[in-house]
C-alpha cells in the first residue's frame, strides 16, 4: 500500500496540473464574466445619469420658458392653453415649493415644446410640459406657481418655482423694476 502511494500520485503530477488548469480556467472565466457585467451595468447607469440631466434641464428650460411668456406677452397668455396637452406628461396640479403659503387659482394654463424644434416631440427628445397657476395679482405684483415636468427618454423630473412679475417699483417681491423671483423646488427622479 505505501508502495503503490509513493509511486503512483506522489510521484506523478500529471492529475494535479490538469486540476489547476480547469481551476484556473473556471476561475478566468469568472473574473471576465464579472468584469463584463461591471462594464455593462456603468454604461447603463451613466446613460440613466445622463437621462436624468436632460429631463432636468428640460424641466427648468420649461419654467423659463413660462416664465418669459408670462413677463413678455403682449396678448395676455396667447402662447399658453387651457387644456392639458395630449402629446407630452404635464403635471396635473401645482407643487407649491416650500415656503410658500399663498393659494392658488385653479384655472391652471399649460405650455409644452421640447428642446430640438426641428424634431418632433418623442421619447428621445428633451420635451417640457409647464403648468402654470397664479397666485396674486395686485397692481405691482403678479405671482404665480410654475410646476414643469422635463422628460427625455423615459426619464421624468418635475420642478417647481414660485415666480413674481413686478410692474413697478413698489410692491411685495423685490425692490426696482420689472424683477421675477425664482424659489426652485425639485422633486425626485422618476425612472418610467
Amino acid at each position: 500500500m505505501i508502495k503503490f502511494f509513493k509511486n503512483r500520485v506522489i510521484k506523478s503530477n500529471k492529475g494535479i496540473s490538469i486540476i489547476f488548469a480547469i481551476i484556473i480556467i473556471v476561475l478566468m472565466g469568472l473574473a471576465g464574466s464579472v468584469f463584463a457585467y461591471l462594464m455593462a451595468s456603468s454604461s447603463i447607469t451613466s446613460r440613466q445619469n445622463l437621462l436624468s440631466a436632460e429631463a432636468k434641464y428640460a424641466a427648468k428650460s420649461g419654467i423659463e420658458i413660462a416664465m418669459y411668456q408670462l413677463k413678455n406677452s403682449s396678448n395676455g397668455n396667447s402662447n399658453f392653453s387651457s387644456s392639458v396637452p395630449a402629446d407630452v406628461s404635464c403635471p396635473t396640479t401645482p407643487v407649491i415649493p416650500q415656503g410658500v403659503t399663498l393659494s392658488l387659482s385653479t384655472n391652471y394654463q399649460y405650455i409644452y415644446g421640447n428642446l430640438a424644434p426641428n424634431y418632433s416631440i418623442d421619447n428621445y427628445t428633451p420635451s417640457f410640459c409647464a403648468l402654470v397657476a397664479q397666485q396674486s395679482n395686485d397692481n405691482n405684483t403678479s405671482c404665480y406657481i410654475i410646476t414643469a415636468n422635463g422628460q427625455a427618454g423615459g426619464t421624468t423630473r418635475e420642478i417647481s418655482a414660485e415666480v413674481g412679475i413686478k410692474t413697478s417699483a413698489s410692491g411685495n417681491c423685490a425692490s426696482g423694476g420689472n424683477n421675477i423671483i425664482f424659489v426652485e423646488n425639485e422633486l425626485p427622479n422618476s425612472n418610467n
